[in-house]
């Protein structure tokens, strides 16, 4: 008899259902805090160098190659997603085949990534300031830039295989992966720059060096299942409409965010340096947020492909359920941090009197962040794990349509109307999910 795996079901807090997505979600929470730590580190080392332009090179050319490589974050969406479906039909013969397709992809992509180079420098510096004084900035930024250009296809592999862990429900190995990526960059940043003399080039080297250490400790560890399983060549260069499609329609998905994310920044220059650096300090307690977030929902991912895979409708509905009242409980939790602790962190964050005082008429959107938000982080997790990628890009296209709109229309607010977009964007985001998933709800299986 088919069931509709949305229908009421009672799981208490603390039940066998939440302990599950607990379980795969704290590894990824505590992997995602890591990252900016890192971060902190290669600015303390590279600040200490003799002048600012180096920091700042570094900082231009670091934060653009972050973004093509998060632009290529599908990889790791839908391996995770069509990995854990086959996990939970028990072919591990497919598993496999997803593997070595999307590791193809990210071969593919990364070689693109090192042939073009060379204008996707040109298009840093088109996108920044023509100005004399950037001259040394840009020098330093190029020499960063020509060598941790060069570990895109390693880096787009760890997305890919960080991907199959996740899926397979292997989260802790993700996260001892991550740690020691970074230990790796940390320590040879302490060496190469200090040590060795060899400034911005030394880090980029670490980074390099850190994603080689990631990717070779988890082929080490699955190399088991990759001597177990073998896959025909000819399987592997097969089927690839269906999953160009899917990554297409996640990359237009990210790309649609990564375009509402950068306008914060952008459009925030029209209104002053000192709407810039308030969206900055705003923007540091949404990433923040992100991390417990984006932690439950990787877990959901997982979850939910592998019981989509086993096809047990009820189980299904469960972990959907539970997976959104969890993340509803972190959200009211950081509401109540923010409300009590925000003003308190923005003193940590700057010490200029005037921007904390310009502060005062902001704290309402770092209110509002969590509850607004937390459903298109949750949602994403689910639509993942079912394969629902054109459901994804549809739903974050109509939500930057109606970012945009609101913009347009609330000009008058200022900045304020900046965040008041962003606000509807990610509520829009999440409601137009659940509007999908009520709707789709008895044809999940």
């Amino acid at each position: 008899m088919h069931m509709n795996p949305l229908i009421p079901c009672r799981i208490r807090i603390g039940s066998k259902i939440d302990n599950t997505i607990w379980h795969l979600a704290w590894p990824m929470i505590l992997a995602n805090i890591s990252v900016p730590l890192l971060g902190f580190v290669d600015t303390a080392v590279i600040g200490h160098l003799s002048d600012s332009h180096f920091l700042a090179g570094t900082a231009l050319a670091s934060l653009f190659l972050s973004v093509v490589f998060w632009l290529m974050g599908f990889l790791r969406m839908s391996t995770t997603g069509l990995v854990a479906k086959a996990r939970g039909q028990n072919d591990r013969q497919r598993v496999m085949l997803h593997l070595w397709q999307a590791l193809l992809l990210s071969g593919v992509l990364g070689a693109l990534i090192l042939i073009l180079q060379v204008p996707l420098f040109s298009l840093l510096t088109a996108l920044s300031a023509d100005d004399l004084a950037m001259a040394s900035t840009y020098e330093a930024a190029k020499s960063y830039f020509d060598v941790r250009v060069w570990v895109a296809p390693i880096a787009l592999a760890n997305m890919v295989l960080s991907g199959f862990l996740i899926g397979s429900g292997q989260t802790r190995w993700v996260l001892r992966a991550v740690i020691t990526c970074n230990l790796v960059n940390l320590l040879l940043d302490l060496l190469f720059v200090p040590v060795l003399g060899m400034g911005v080039q030394g880090v980029a080297l670490a980074s390099i060096i850190a994603e080689v250490v990631q990717c070779t400790m988890i082929i080490w560890l699955i190399r088991p299942e990759i001597k177990a399983v073998t896959v025909k060549l000819r399987d592997v260069f097969s089927g690839w409409a269906t999953l160009l499609k899917m990554n297409g329609n996640l990359f237009i998905r990210s790309a649609l965010l990564q375009l509402c994310l950068s306008f914060m920044t952008i459009y925030a220059t029209q209104f002053g340096s000192s709407a810039v650096a308030l969206n900055a300090i705003i923007m540091q307690f949404f990433l923040f947020l992100s991390f417990a977030l984006d932690g439950i929902a990787f877990a959901l991912e997982s979850l939910v492909g592998n019981t989509l895979g086993k096809q047990k409708a009820r189980r299904l509905g469960m972990f959907i359920k539970r997976g959104v009242t969890i993340g509803g409980v972190f959200a009211v939790g950081y509401f109540l941090l923010y409300l009590l602790c925000s003003q308190w962190v923005v003193m940590l964050l700057t010490d200029i009197p005037e921007l904390r005082t310009q502060m005062d008429p902001y704290y309402k959107w770092i209110y509002l962040l969590p509850l607004c938000s937390f459903l298109s982080f949750l949602l994403d997790g689910v639509f993942v794990g079912l394969g629902w990628d054109k459901a994804m890009c549809n739903s974050m296209a109509i939500a930057a349509g109606v970012f945009f709109l609101v913009i347009s229309i609330s000009s008058a607010l200022g900045n304020h109307g900046l965040w008041l977009g962003f606000c509807l964007f990610m509520l829009m985001r999440g409601l137009g999910q659940l509007m999908i998933l009520y709707r789709q709800r008895n044809q999940l299986l």
